[in-house]
């Protein structure tokens, strides 16, 4: 071992390397003293290729800046804090990563406990601040000698790794550190690190088999994944896959699930609902997991509280199918799964392609033909143009992150199949940290080997206010797509809207905002557009090269 003049740096030096030597690729730094060997060491390390480095002023943005790069890529990120409320900025990061099941590794440097209970400056109690939300706490006290620096480090990296992989979730560390807090790194200590690959976590799995029959139905909610999809045929199932579940496409989906789930003919021929992950945007699928006459499986996918609808509900970590699927599907799955789409295609809003009129000889047909047009491509937006609009523009190399808003459940209940990779903050749902989620989203999608196109996040108003600072972080082709109506009209469909005095729903409910998004892009130096009409939504959308700003104005909602 190295022995370091000073020990927070020998400890930050195993620490780093050991995450690096295991396959850990991304660190968030946010600025703070007590955290400057880990703040030094980790641009060293970025300097050598050995970590992807993010410095991120906000610890709020910084959470979920590290949260989508985890989302994305399936490796732990880690956010390196110093200490103080610096560190309870990070907890609604924690939680949504708690539910969701996503691994982090959140570094909070610290003052010696021995302080703790003298009142000294930017000291509080870190250890405990996140409670449950965190799969595991490690408080390390200072080491006695550049020795023990080193092997703390390095042990803690690795149990901290572990815990993260394992339990699929966030892990707090909160190194202790004294005096002197940083000292020099030899180059040639550096040059022997060599980044390696994730360890293998060997987990212990329970089974359900299930056989093909008619009667079942696979759900599919948050963290579900393709294996929904490939269930659903192997099952001979319709599929209600919910748009970010990753299994929304397929010759069994049924999109118009709201209105098939409650149907006399479906709900009374179920027998079996199989749950992938955790559904969260729609209320008929309590209801009819609920029922006594209904066996119950739930895949769970690492959540930190799985669904559990019902007592009976069965949690499992796989499933095994047996029997026909295929000749079971003509006679279950298929025939809703044609009928969701024939209602789907019906309310469809979209005009048809006129190609007689595109090819007309006579002047004034021509001349009819593209007037038509032209009204066309002024229509104002509906929520209904823009999720389709964005959809259509989307491809498998892309991603496609929708936040907490009303637009993910136009988007849920009204787009076609099609596989492609689609996130949201689904495990609690809130409004903070969408941007930041989906630039970490875009950023880890992005390297040498996987190339991917562009990132689009879909937001309301609200949620766009409430992490604009986040604009800040954006880089690369991302585009931010504001749906605007003025407010939360997501409360518009809630029973509330029938019974409270309309002037307080309005104020403290819909709560209506005056931001002006083209000052905010300017202020963070991002391109801008406005968009009123259907050609201008579809001109915008092509606008890729760059971080943009595109504000949708959204006339009925």
């Amino acid at each position: 071992m190295t022995e370091f003049e000073s020990n927070a740096t020998g400890w930050s030096f195993a620490f780093l390397r050991t995450l690096a030597e295991n396959g850990v690729t991304d660190i968030v730094v946010c600025p703070g003293s007590r955290s400057q060997s880990l703040a030094l060491l980790a641009a060293e390390f970025a300097d050598r290729g050995l970590l992807n480095l993010h410095v991120v002023l906000d610890e709020r943005a910084a959470g979920f800046l590290a949260l989508g790069m985890a989302i994305e890529s399936s490796r732990p990120a880690v956010v390196v804090t110093t200490s103080g409320s610096s560190v309870a900025n990070l907890h609604p990061a924690v939680m949504e990563a708690f539910h969701q099941g996503t691994p982090l590794i959140l570094v909070t440097a610290d003052r010696p406990e021995s302080v703790r209970l003298r009142g000294g400056g930017q000291t509080t109690f870190h250890v405990g601040m996140f409670s449950v939300a965190v799969k595991g706490s490690f408080d390390v006290p200072p080491a006695a000698t550049p020795t023990d620096a080193e092997r703390s480090g390095s042990e803690i990296a690795r149990d901290a790794l572990t815990t993260a992989l394992r339990d699929r979730g966030p892990v707090h560390v909160n190194p202790q550190f004294i005096e002197p807090l940083s000292s020099n790194v030899p180059s040639s200590v550096l040059d022997t690190v060599v980044p390696g690959d994730l360890p293998v976590i060997v987990r212990e799995r329970v089974t359900a088999e299930i056989a093909a029959a008619a009667g079942v139905v696979v759900v599919a909610g948050l963290g579900a994944g393709a294996r929904a999809e490939e269930w659903a045929r192997a099952l001979g199932a319709p599929l209600f896959a919910e748009v970010e579940s990753g299994a929304h496409f397929g010759p069994h989906l049924v999109t118009d699930y709201r209105t098939v789930a409650v149907h006399s003919d479906f709900a009374a021929a179920v027998t079996t609902v199989v749950v992938v992950g955790r559904p969260t945007l729609a209320r008929v699928i309590d209801p009819l997991c609920a029922r006594e006459d209904v066996d119950v499986f739930v895949v769970q996918v690492g959540e930190g509280v799985p669904y559990r609808p019902t007592d009976r509900a069965r949690l499992v970590d796989d499933l095994v199918v047996t029997g026909d699927g295929d000749a079971v599907s003509r006679e279950w799955a298929i025939p809703w799964a044609r009928r969701s789409r024939m209602a789907l295609d019906a309310r469809a809003s979209d005009p048809a392609a006129d190609v007689e009129g595109s090819l007309a000889a006579d002047h004034a047909a021509r001349s009819d033909f593209a007037r038509r047009e032209m009204e066309i491509q002024r229509e104002p937006v509906t929520s209904d143009m823009l999720v389709r609009a964005v959809w259509d523009a989307t491809w498998p190399h892309d991603r496609l992150v929708f936040g907490a808003s009303s637009l993910i459940r136009v988007a849920d209940s009204t787009l076609p199949g099609k596989p492609i990779r689609v996130h949201s903050n689904r495990g609690l749902a809130g409004i903070d940290g969408n941007i930041a989620t989906a630039q970490g989203i875009a950023s880890a999608s992005r390297d040498a080997a996987n190339p991917a196109g562009v990132t689009r996040l879909v937001i309301g108003d609200l949620a766009a206010a409430y992490d604009a600072s986040s604009l800040a972080l954006l880089a690369g082709p991302i585009q931010v797509i504001v749906g605007n109506n003025n407010g939360g009209r997501i409360f518009e469909g809630l029973e509330v809207a029938a019974t409270a005095n309309p002037e307080h729903f309005e104020a403290v409910m819909l709560t209506p905002q005056n931001v002006n998004f083209e000052g905010l892009a300017s202020a963070y130096g991002i391109h801008y557009r406005r968009v009123e009409t259907r050609g201008q939504l579809t001109s915008a959308l092509t606008e890729t090269a760059e971080p943009i700003l595109v504000e949708v104005v959204l006339r009925n909602g």
